[in-house]
């Protein structure tokens, strides 16, 4: 009897995973590429399949292809998910591109869910969740909040959008000593530079009629209290095309960056969805752009000191009625 080229796998566990192999993937399974997946003789991978095919049946197609045996499972139905390797890896860039904002108890859930799937997809290069190569993307940043204390608050407000609920959300703004109570419809959860905010319509006591818009950054909130009532009003959709949080109508703006890095650096980048870029006879470069938060455009004009100059902007008419937002804090 030839000497096993896997000591460490048993017959089982390679019956195992080429059947999970199968039910993953539905197309065709040639026996030379299974036989150096799983490190056996084409004689095993035909003596395993002879196992399938006896509790599976005639579900399980065998044919050549230019001389090469393959092989083909063909249930009834796919996996409940409908997932195959290549999502899976799809899933794992997801959770590394949200990790900076997922608190702890989140990040253990998902992982935790990527290890089963990939077991079950027989993916064992999938299956190294938390591994040296596991995470494919990595962010280093400036100030990372940690949102492991506020997992309880983001998921009332989670439910408080799903359910249509009116809640109660104690919170203390940023440079103030007291806490204050709002009577918040949720409308959508926004993540920008690196921290998470609630958008939503601030209401007056009876709970149908809307103050303003205003939005709220979690790491702030005190307390999230669900209420019985209900709540039908539409809320705004804000575009995450648009250049900072909604706070009012647009309005357009043109900045001037000097040259050198500053000027660089603003080319490389989208900053709204509406903007127009003009390269400037001495190296810098003009600015235009439309957005509906002019205090945050301000403060990240103010940001590049010298290098960056607000040339004009567009503002409402004397008289004009504006539906302006109510931003608690920005920072």
């Amino acid at each position: 009897m030839p000497a096993k080229r896997d000591m460490d796998s048993t017959t089982g566990g390679k019956l195992l995973r080429l059947f999970l192999r199968l039910m993953a993937d539905r197309n065709r399974h040639f026996q030379t590429e299974l036989a150096v997946w799983l490190n056996c003789s084409k004689q095993t991978i035909m003596r395993l399949m002879r196992e399938i095919e006896g509790v599976v049946g005639d579900r399980l197609k065998t044919d050549l292809e230019d001389r090469r045996r393959w092989y083909q499972l063909c249930p009834d139905s796919r996996m409940p998910l409908g997932l195959d390797c290549e999502e899976l890896r799809f899933l794992q860039i997801c959770r590394d591109l949200a990790c900076s904002y997922l608190p702890s108890q989140v990040q253990r859930r998902v992982d935790d869910s990527l290890f089963r799937l990939a077991m079950q997809l027989a993916d064992t290069s999938a299956t190294q969740i938390g591994g040296e190569h596991a995470a494919r993307f990595a962010f280093f940043s400036k100030g990372r909040i940690d949102y492991t204390p506020h997992f309880e608050h983001i998921d009332l407000l989670i439910r408080a959008r799903e359910e249509g609920r009116v809640c109660r959300i104690l919170y203390k703004a940023a440079g103030r000593r007291e806490e204050k109570e709002h009577r918040f419809v949720v409308g959508r959860m926004i993540c920008m530079n690196g921290a998470i905010y609630a958008l939503g319509s601030d209401l007056e006591n009876d709970d149908l009629t809307v103050r303003h818009m205003v939005s709220l950054a979690v790491h702030r909130i005190l307390e999230v209290r669900l209420t019985d009532h209900f709540s039908t009003l539409a809320v705004p959709e804000p575009s995450p095309g648009m250049f900072g949080l909604p706070w009012h109508e647009p309005r357009h703006f043109r900045v001037r960056f000097a040259p050198g890095k500053v000027a660089d650096y603003v080319r490389e980048r989208i900053w709204a969805d509406e903007q127009r870029l003009e390269d400037l006879p001495d190296g810098g470069v003009l600015l235009e752009i439309t957005t509906c938060s002019e205090p945050e455009l301000h403060a990240w004009v103010r940001s590049f000191g010298d290098s960056a100059e607000l040339l004009d902007a567009e503002t409402p008419a004397q008289g004009e009625k504006t539906d302006e937002l109510q931003a608690e804090d920005s920072l």
